[in-house]
């Protein structure tokens, strides 16, 4: 397995519902369908499975995504 290290910052997104494209957020929102459907939208191509769904905290966290290649 390969490990590839990825900063995003997500301060902007704090308390939002967000959507990962290839290591980019593409789309945020209240809640994690309307992030989907908007990542969705922009990358209509995609696999569903492709898109990562995460619910940013308020609070300073730190968040570790293993993709298996």
């Amino acid at each position: 397995m390969r490990i590839t290290k990825t900063k995003v910052n997500f301060s902007k997104y704090k308390g939002k519902e967000v959507a990962i494209v290839k290591g980019k957020i593409v789309a945020s929102g209240s809640s994690s369908k309307s992030a989907f459907e908007a990542a969705k939208k922009l990358f209509p191509k995609i696999a569903s499975r492709d898109i990562i769904l995460l619910s940013v905290p308020k609070e300073r966290f730190a968040i570790y995504i293993l993709l298996k290649k």
